[in-house]
């Protein structure tokens, strides 16, 4: 007799914003220099504006919807990618919870792509990848944990994100 016992299960919430981002790309593109000297070479520091306290407050309430979870916001910041721009694999550890809202997604501006075989460490060859394709106003809240990676933007326009990270209120 087998015993199926569950230890683990990945989720991605996808979720899309009712707010009003008009004008939004243009504050992030003209803060673009402000970059983030903790983070990669194209990151930016997040403003602090009320849109985006907004779309922070927008993604806890729905975590907190889905779940029965509270989280609170520990971290932020704007990722641009200009033409052939991509992000290596990663993840978002220490924090508890990630999440991506996009802003600008011109057509061809690169996929995130998530590796969840985390057990064997075997992130390529397997087949076990979940690509998603970013829509304007759309956000995705997953993991800290769960490696990572977004693929090149063959757009001439820039894709332009925010990221969130948030820990779990206990």
């Amino acid at each position: 007799m087998l015993a199926t016992h569950t230890i683990s299960k990945i989720d991605v919430l996808e979720g899309e914003s009712e707010l009003n981002l008009k004008g939004l790309s243009d504050i992030i593109l003209g803060l673009e220099n402000l970059k983030s000297f903790d983070l990669a070479g194209d990151t930016s520091k997040c403003p602090d504006l009320p849109i985006i306290n907004e779309i922070a407050t927008e993604i806890s309430n729905s975590f907190n919807h889905a779940t029965g979870l509270k989280i609170e916001l520990c971290r932020k910041w704007c990722h641009v990618h200009h033409k052939n721009m991509s992000t290596n694999l990663h993840d978002h550890y220490p924090d508890d919870i990630s999440s991506v809202f996009y802003v600008s997604t011109p057509k061809g501006s690169g996929d995130i792509v998530f590796y969840p075989n985390w057990f064997t460490h075997q992130r390529y060859g397997r087949g076990d990848t979940r690509s998603f394709t970013p829509e304007e106003g759309k956000f995705l809240i997953f993991p800290g944990t769960l490696d990572h990676a977004v693929t090149r933007n063959h757009s001439d326009q820039p894709r332009i994100s925010l990221v969130f990270n948030f820990n779990i209120v206990i």
